[in-house]
């Protein structure tokens, strides 16, 4: 008897390894929310707390801390805010022990940072990161190692009050504003609004402009972004970067853009399937991309391939910011019901892929064509392709190798072709039929 050979698709949903699994940030008080990741490595990941119950309280006490890679948390309190007008702004951290905060005023106070070396216990104010003109307004510190930072704040004195350490935080020097482009009338930075990779550093401001730094904080570069704010009531975005050049941005209008020069410029994008539209995070040195938010504001979702296709990662919960370290240690924000119930996500799932097909040197040709398309360099299993507007309008499946595709039945246009391959990493090439 002759066998007949099938083709299956399925549409719809496909069952899947769970993405995060729900950990308890241990705060007694109910609807902490998480906004300030800090993560060491594996084991070790401090985070800053706030007020999530719609009281809006500035100046809450709370962080918190695992050393065994998020699976339990210990809260704490800086010291600081025994000080009742300073309102914490973010978290850094280079080991259990050592970790350093930014502070600003809501009141009659002087911000600034202060630092911890025994876990949070106590925390010392670090003097020389002045803080004290009367705009001034502290609004991140990041540390790369125990000595290399870097701390930001709101233009003083008619410029952006930023300032540099190579010992700690022992010395602070404000960087000079011949290093800085000059802020535009009314510009002010946001809280805990960066990103690094590497040595390079950006920040983002009330009017849609990135400024970024590839030497630590020393000297200043400007880009003007897509968005008008970055934090405004009309429009809001979040931008995260891979590498020191490629790097999405999002719009909370739920529009999506590329660069591949390190923010100086942006490209649409036109993605398949749905984005968040609150965080943004790439898996450093990845293609794999997560976002949260949406219309409703729930939900999280995860990319491959830089932001060209998006699937649900879980689509019922809210969920505040994100961080990865890399493809197996991440985290997501949330909001606790008790001390032994919620406040944080942590990444257990196996999509987000350690092994990369985008690395292998694929090679798509002719591109354009007229018809059929070769794919090789790649043990290819599967290929679909999605017309302009996110449409699928072809799949098929291949036994692992080269694939060739024929695409003769499709409109002249532009196409995304996205190859799968035996491990289940992605590529997504644009294709255009002539």
């Amino acid at each position: 008897m002759k066998k007949l050979l099938l083709s299956l698709v399925l549409v719809g949903s496909v069952a899947q390894a769970q993405f995060w699994t729900p950990k308890a940030t241990g705060f007694a008080t109910a609807s902490r929310g998480l906004d300030c990741f800090a993560i060491v490595d594996q084991n070790v990941i401090w985070a800053k707390a706030y007020d999530g119950s719609g009281a809006a309280n500035q100046t809450i006490k709370d962080i918190t801390k695992s050393i065994d890679g998020g699976n339990t948390w210990t809260p704490g309190v800086v010291s600081a805010f025994s000080i009742s007008t300073l309102a914490m702004s973010s978290i850094t951290a280079v080991s259990a022990n050592t970790a350093w905060v930014s502070m600003y005023p809501t009141g009659a106070a002087t911000g600034g940072i202060w630092k911890t070396t025994n876990g949070g216990t106590s925390w010392t104010k670090q003097t020389t990161a002045l803080f004290t003109g009367g705009t001034s307004f502290t609004n991140l510190v990041y540390f790369w190692d125990e000595n290399n930072g870097v701390c930001q704040g709101d233009p003083e004195g008619g410029y952006f009050e930023i300032y540099t350490t190579s010992n700690g935080g022992t010395t602070w020097t404000r960087v000079p504003s011949a290093n800085i482009p000059a802020p535009l009338t009314g510009e002010y930075g946001y809280v805990h609004n960066y990103d690094v990779v590497g040595n390079t550093f950006w920040f983002g401001t009330n009017l849609g402009r990135i400024f970024r730094s590839t030497d630590m904080g020393l000297t200043w570069q400007v880009f003007q972004s897509p968005v008008s704010d970055f934090g405004g009531t009309g429009e809001s975005g979040q931008y995260t970067f891979s590498d020191q050049n490629k790097g999405l941005l999002n719009s909370s209008f739920g529009l999506l853009w590329s660069t591949t020069d390190g923010g100086a410029t942006w490209t649409p994008v036109v993605p398949t399937g749905t984005f968040g539209n609150n965080s943004l995070e790439y898996v450093p040195g990845t293609t794999n991309v997560i976002s949260t938010g949406g219309a409703t504001g729930y939900g999280s979702y995860y990319s491959l391939d830089d932001g060209l296709t998006w699937q649900v990662a879980e689509a019922t919960t809210q969920f505040t910011v994100l961080a990865f370290r890399d493809n197996t240690t991440g985290f997501a924000g949330g909001f606790n019901t008790n001390a032994t119930t919620g406040g944080v996500f942590k990444y257990t799932g196996t999509q987000l892929r350690t092994i990369d097909l985008t690395r292998e040197q694929v090679s798509v040709y002719p591109n354009p064509t007229n018809g059929i398309v070769n794919i090789t360099g790649a043990d290819v299993k599967q290929v679909t392709v999605f017309d302009i507007s996110g449409k699928k309008v072809y799949q098929n499946e291949f036994m692992p190798g080269d694939a060739n595709v024929d695409l003769s039945v499709l409109e002249i246009g532009t196409y995304l072709l996205q190859a799968t391959d035996d491990n289940g990493s992605v590529k997504t090439i644009k294709v255009i039929k002539q």
